[in-house]
Protein backbone atom coordinates (compact mmCIF):
# COMPACT_ATOMS: atom_id res chain seq x y z
CA UNK A 1 0.00 0.00 0.00
CA UNK A 2 2.85 2.35 0.88
CA UNK A 3 4.55 1.49 -2.40
CA UNK A 4 1.42 2.44 -4.34
CA UNK A 5 1.18 5.71 -2.45
CA UNK A 6 4.82 6.44 -3.27
CA UNK A 7 4.24 5.86 -6.98
CA UNK A 8 1.25 8.20 -6.91
CA UNK A 9 3.26 10.92 -5.20
CA UNK A 10 6.07 10.61 -7.73
CA UNK A 11 3.60 10.83 -10.60
CA UNK A 12 1.97 13.93 -9.13
CA UNK A 13 5.36 15.54 -8.50
CA UNK A 14 6.46 14.86 -12.07
CA UNK A 15 3.24 16.31 -13.44
CA UNK A 16 3.61 19.49 -11.39
CA UNK A 17 7.25 19.86 -12.33
CA UNK A 18 6.44 19.46 -16.02
CA UNK A 19 3.65 22.00 -15.77
CA UNK A 20 5.96 24.53 -14.15
CA UNK A 21 8.57 23.94 -16.84
CA UNK A 22 6.07 24.57 -19.62
CA UNK A 23 4.69 27.62 -17.86
CA UNK A 24 8.17 29.08 -17.73
CA UNK A 25 8.22 29.32 -21.53
CA UNK A 26 6.32 32.29 -22.97
CA UNK A 27 3.83 32.47 -20.11
CA UNK A 28 1.30 35.28 -20.81
CA UNK A 29 0.19 37.51 -17.96
CA UNK A 30 -2.92 36.53 -16.00
CA UNK A 31 -4.54 39.96 -16.43
CA UNK A 32 -4.47 40.07 -20.24
CA UNK A 33 -7.50 41.49 -22.06
CA UNK A 34 -9.29 38.59 -23.74
CA UNK A 35 -12.15 40.37 -25.53
CA UNK A 36 -12.41 43.22 -28.02
CA UNK A 37 -16.04 43.78 -28.89
CA UNK A 38 -17.41 40.31 -29.63
CA UNK A 39 -14.03 38.84 -30.66
CA UNK A 40 -12.19 36.54 -28.23
CA UNK A 41 -8.41 37.00 -28.15
CA UNK A 42 -6.20 34.02 -27.33
CA UNK A 43 -2.44 33.60 -27.00
CA UNK A 44 -0.16 33.85 -29.02
CA UNK A 45 -2.18 36.97 -29.89
CA UNK A 46 -2.50 39.71 -27.33
CA UNK A 47 -3.18 43.40 -26.88
CA UNK A 48 -0.42 44.55 -24.53
CA UNK A 49 3.16 43.70 -23.63
CA UNK A 50 3.42 40.36 -21.89
CA UNK A 51 0.17 39.15 -23.42
CA UNK A 52 1.29 38.21 -26.94
CA UNK A 53 4.08 35.94 -28.15
CA UNK A 54 7.25 37.94 -27.39
CA UNK A 55 9.13 36.49 -30.34
CA UNK A 56 7.11 38.43 -32.93
CA UNK A 57 5.33 41.80 -32.78
CA UNK A 58 3.04 40.59 -35.57
CA UNK A 59 0.90 39.04 -32.82
CA UNK A 60 0.50 42.38 -31.05
CA UNK A 61 -3.10 43.56 -31.57
CA UNK A 62 -4.84 46.87 -30.99
CA UNK A 63 -8.38 47.30 -29.66
CA UNK A 64 -9.59 50.83 -30.38
CA UNK A 65 -12.19 52.94 -28.60
CA UNK A 66 -14.91 51.54 -30.89
CA UNK A 67 -13.94 48.02 -29.81
CA UNK A 68 -12.59 47.12 -33.23
CA UNK A 69 -9.56 44.82 -33.36
CA UNK A 70 -6.55 45.51 -35.59
CA UNK A 71 -3.25 43.91 -36.58
CA UNK A 72 -0.39 45.86 -38.12
CA UNK A 73 -1.33 49.18 -39.66
CA UNK A 74 -5.12 49.47 -39.56
CA UNK A 75 -5.95 45.95 -40.75
CA UNK A 76 -9.19 45.03 -38.99
CA UNK A 77 -9.60 41.51 -37.60
CA UNK A 78 -13.12 40.08 -37.84
CA UNK A 79 -12.64 36.45 -36.84
CA UNK A 80 -10.21 33.79 -35.58
CA UNK A 81 -10.62 30.09 -36.24
CA UNK A 82 -9.00 26.95 -34.86
CA UNK A 83 -6.78 26.14 -37.84
CA UNK A 84 -4.09 28.85 -37.63
CA UNK A 85 -6.13 31.22 -39.76
CA UNK A 86 -7.88 34.54 -39.22
CA UNK A 87 -10.17 36.76 -41.25
CA UNK A 88 -9.40 40.43 -41.81
CA UNK A 89 -10.93 43.22 -43.87
CA UNK A 90 -9.04 44.59 -46.87
CA UNK A 91 -9.97 47.58 -48.98
CA UNK A 92 -10.97 47.02 -52.60
CA UNK A 93 -9.32 48.69 -55.59
CA UNK A 94 -11.49 50.83 -57.84
CA UNK A 95 -10.89 52.68 -61.08
CA UNK A 96 -13.54 54.95 -62.54
CA UNK A 97 -13.63 56.63 -65.95
CA UNK A 98 -14.66 60.23 -66.47
CA UNK A 99 -16.89 60.09 -69.53
CA UNK A 100 -16.03 63.65 -70.56
CA UNK A 101 -12.24 63.64 -70.15
CA UNK A 102 -11.69 59.92 -70.82
CA UNK A 103 -9.38 59.83 -67.81
CA UNK A 104 -9.27 57.33 -64.95
CA UNK A 105 -8.88 58.03 -61.26
CA UNK A 106 -7.68 54.66 -59.98
CA UNK A 107 -4.50 53.95 -58.04
CA UNK A 108 -2.84 50.61 -57.36
CA UNK A 109 -3.05 49.14 -53.87
CA UNK A 110 -0.23 47.48 -51.98
CA UNK A 111 -0.83 45.12 -49.07
CA UNK A 112 2.00 44.18 -46.72
CA UNK A 113 1.67 41.64 -43.94
CA UNK A 114 3.70 40.89 -40.84
CA UNK A 115 6.33 38.17 -41.05
CA UNK A 116 4.03 35.59 -39.45
CA UNK A 117 1.14 36.03 -41.92
CA UNK A 118 0.46 35.22 -45.55
CA UNK A 119 -2.59 35.28 -47.82
CA UNK A 120 -4.46 32.00 -47.77
CA UNK A 121 -5.18 30.05 -50.94
CA UNK A 122 -8.81 30.02 -49.73
CA UNK A 123 -9.14 33.54 -51.13
CA UNK A 124 -10.31 34.43 -54.61
CA UNK A 125 -8.93 37.25 -56.73
CA UNK A 126 -12.06 38.99 -57.99
CA UNK A 127 -12.74 41.51 -60.74
CA UNK A 128 -16.07 43.29 -61.26
CA UNK A 129 -16.53 45.28 -64.45
CA UNK A 130 -17.06 45.06 -68.19
CA UNK A 131 -14.19 45.05 -70.69
CA UNK A 132 -11.70 45.07 -67.84
CA UNK A 133 -8.43 43.40 -66.94
CA UNK A 134 -7.15 43.10 -63.36
CA UNK A 135 -3.67 42.01 -62.35
CA UNK A 136 -2.43 40.52 -59.09
CA UNK A 137 1.24 40.04 -58.28
CA UNK A 138 3.39 39.18 -55.29
CA UNK A 139 6.68 40.79 -54.44
CA UNK A 140 9.39 39.87 -51.99
CA UNK A 141 10.92 36.41 -51.63
CA UNK A 142 8.71 34.90 -54.35
CA UNK A 143 7.24 36.69 -57.34
CA UNK A 144 4.13 35.46 -59.14
CA UNK A 145 1.45 37.14 -61.20
CA UNK A 146 -2.06 36.25 -62.25
CA UNK A 147 -4.88 38.09 -63.95
CA UNK A 148 -8.61 38.21 -64.43
CA UNK A 149 -10.43 39.25 -67.62
CA UNK A 150 -14.08 40.26 -67.98
CA UNK A 151 -15.80 41.11 -71.27
CA UNK A 152 -19.32 42.40 -71.90
CA UNK A 153 -20.93 45.07 -74.11
CA UNK A 154 -24.26 45.05 -72.29
CA UNK A 155 -25.38 44.38 -68.76
CA UNK A 156 -25.65 40.62 -68.15
CA UNK A 157 -29.02 39.28 -67.08
CA UNK A 158 -29.50 38.55 -63.38
CA UNK A 159 -29.91 34.83 -64.11
CA UNK A 160 -27.01 34.70 -66.56
CA UNK A 161 -23.97 34.69 -64.28
CA UNK A 162 -20.83 33.34 -65.95
CA UNK A 163 -17.22 33.76 -64.92
CA UNK A 164 -15.65 36.22 -67.35
CA UNK A 165 -18.87 38.10 -68.15
CA UNK A 166 -19.23 41.16 -65.93
CA UNK A 167 -17.01 39.63 -63.30
CA UNK A 168 -14.11 37.21 -62.98
CA UNK A 169 -12.75 35.10 -60.14
CA UNK A 170 -9.54 33.10 -60.04
CA UNK A 171 -7.49 31.23 -57.46
CA UNK A 172 -4.62 32.96 -55.73
CA UNK A 173 -1.24 31.70 -54.65
CA UNK A 174 0.20 31.66 -51.15
CA UNK A 175 2.49 34.65 -50.78
CA UNK A 176 3.96 36.93 -48.17
CA UNK A 177 3.02 40.22 -49.79
CA UNK A 178 0.54 40.98 -52.51
CA UNK A 179 -0.15 44.03 -54.59
CA UNK A 180 -2.67 44.42 -57.39
CA UNK A 181 -3.89 47.02 -59.79
CA UNK A 182 -6.62 47.16 -62.37
CA UNK A 183 -7.12 48.75 -65.77
CA UNK A 184 -9.88 48.63 -68.35
CA UNK A 185 -9.02 46.49 -71.32
CA UNK A 186 -10.72 49.00 -73.63
CA UNK A 187 -8.40 51.75 -72.45
CA UNK A 188 -5.35 49.62 -73.07
CA UNK A 189 -6.43 48.94 -76.63
CA UNK A 190 -7.48 52.45 -77.56
CA UNK A 191 -7.06 55.33 -75.13
CA UNK A 192 -9.30 57.60 -77.19
CA UNK A 193 -12.35 55.36 -76.98
CA UNK A 194 -14.71 54.99 -74.03
CA UNK A 195 -17.50 52.51 -74.44
CA UNK A 196 -20.34 54.83 -73.42
CA UNK A 197 -22.95 52.08 -73.58
CA UNK A 198 -21.00 50.18 -70.90
CA UNK A 199 -20.30 53.34 -68.94
CA UNK A 200 -24.01 53.91 -68.37
CA UNK A 201 -24.35 50.82 -66.17
CA UNK A 202 -20.70 50.21 -65.24
CA UNK A 203 -18.76 53.44 -64.63
CA UNK A 204 -16.10 51.78 -62.46
CA UNK A 205 -13.94 48.68 -62.36
CA UNK A 206 -13.34 46.93 -59.03
CA UNK A 207 -10.71 44.40 -58.01
CA UNK A 208 -10.23 42.77 -54.62
CA UNK A 209 -9.29 39.69 -52.66
CA UNK A 210 -12.13 37.92 -50.84
CA UNK A 211 -12.60 34.64 -49.01
CA UNK A 212 -14.10 31.95 -51.19
CA UNK A 213 -17.88 31.97 -50.82
CA UNK A 214 -18.05 35.45 -49.26
CA UNK A 215 -18.98 37.30 -52.47
CA UNK A 216 -21.88 36.50 -54.80
CA UNK A 217 -21.89 38.57 -57.97
CA UNK A 218 -25.09 40.36 -58.96
CA UNK A 219 -24.99 42.09 -62.39
CA UNK A 220 -27.78 44.49 -61.53
CA UNK A 221 -26.34 45.52 -58.16
CA UNK A 222 -22.55 45.24 -58.44
CA UNK A 223 -21.71 46.68 -61.86
CA UNK A 224 -23.09 50.07 -60.86
CA UNK A 225 -21.40 50.66 -57.49
CA UNK A 226 -20.53 47.28 -55.94
CA UNK A 227 -23.41 47.84 -53.50
CA UNK A 228 -21.23 50.53 -51.89
CA UNK A 229 -19.09 47.84 -50.25
CA UNK A 230 -15.50 49.01 -49.76
CA UNK A 231 -14.00 46.21 -47.60
CA UNK A 232 -14.05 42.44 -48.04
CA UNK A 233 -13.11 39.56 -45.71
CA UNK A 234 -9.73 38.03 -46.54
CA UNK A 235 -8.29 34.84 -45.00
CA UNK A 236 -4.74 34.96 -43.64
CA UNK A 237 -2.64 31.97 -42.65
CA UNK A 238 -0.33 32.37 -39.68
CA UNK A 239 2.36 30.35 -37.97
CA UNK A 240 5.00 30.62 -35.27
CA UNK A 241 8.44 31.70 -36.48
CA UNK A 242 10.11 30.29 -39.57
CA UNK A 243 11.54 27.08 -38.15
CA UNK A 244 10.23 23.54 -38.43
CA UNK A 245 9.20 21.66 -35.29
CA UNK A 246 12.46 19.73 -35.40
CA UNK A 247 14.47 22.93 -35.63
CA UNK A 248 12.49 24.63 -32.86
CA UNK A 249 12.88 21.65 -30.55
CA UNK A 250 12.45 22.56 -26.88
CA UNK A 251 11.99 26.25 -27.76
CA UNK A 252 8.59 25.50 -29.34
CA UNK A 253 5.79 27.43 -27.61
CA UNK A 254 3.40 24.48 -27.85
CA UNK A 255 1.90 23.97 -24.39
CA UNK A 256 1.28 20.86 -22.35
CA UNK A 257 -0.81 18.08 -23.91
CA UNK A 258 -0.23 19.57 -27.38
CA UNK A 259 1.79 18.56 -30.42
CA UNK A 260 3.90 20.63 -32.80
CA UNK A 261 3.22 20.39 -36.54
CA UNK A 262 5.08 21.98 -39.42
CA UNK A 263 2.83 24.52 -41.13
CA UNK A 264 1.53 23.24 -44.47
CA UNK A 265 0.81 26.72 -45.87
CA UNK A 266 3.88 28.80 -44.95
CA UNK A 267 7.20 28.64 -43.05
CA UNK A 268 7.06 27.97 -39.32
CA UNK A 269 5.00 25.64 -37.17
CA UNK A 270 1.57 25.39 -35.54
CA UNK A 271 0.35 23.63 -32.40
CA UNK A 272 -2.61 21.33 -31.85
CA UNK A 273 -4.07 19.71 -28.74
CA UNK A 274 -3.53 15.97 -28.48
CA UNK A 275 -6.43 13.59 -28.94
CA UNK A 276 -8.84 13.76 -26.02
CA UNK A 277 -7.83 17.32 -25.15
CA UNK A 278 -9.25 20.66 -26.21
CA UNK A 279 -8.40 24.32 -25.71
CA UNK A 280 -5.59 26.66 -26.71
CA UNK A 281 -2.48 24.61 -27.61
CA UNK A 282 -0.25 27.71 -27.53
CA UNK A 283 -0.98 28.46 -23.88
CA UNK A 284 1.22 26.49 -21.44
CA UNK A 285 -1.79 24.77 -19.85
CA UNK A 286 -4.40 25.51 -22.51
CA UNK A 287 -5.14 21.93 -23.60
CA UNK A 288 -7.53 20.41 -21.07
CA UNK A 289 -8.86 16.87 -20.70
CA UNK A 290 -12.10 16.49 -22.66
CA UNK A 291 -13.43 13.79 -20.30
CA UNK A 292 -15.89 15.18 -17.78
CA UNK A 293 -15.80 13.59 -14.35
CA UNK A 294 -19.15 13.12 -12.60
Amino acid sequence: MKLQEGVSLVAIFFSLAYTQLVKGQHQPRDDCQTKCGNITIEYPFGISSGCYYPGDDSFNLTCDEKEKLFIGINVEVVNFNDSAQLSVLFYRFSECIDEQSNETNGTALEYQLGSSFSFSSKNKFTLVGCNALALLSTFGKQNYSTGCLSLCDSQPEANEIRNGVGFCQTDVFDGYKVQFGSARLANQINNSVVNTSVYQFNPCTYAFLVEDGKFDFSPTEDLRDLRNVTDFPVALDWSIGNQTCEQAGSTSICGGNSTCFDSTTRPGYVCKCKGGYHGNPYHPDGCQDSILEI
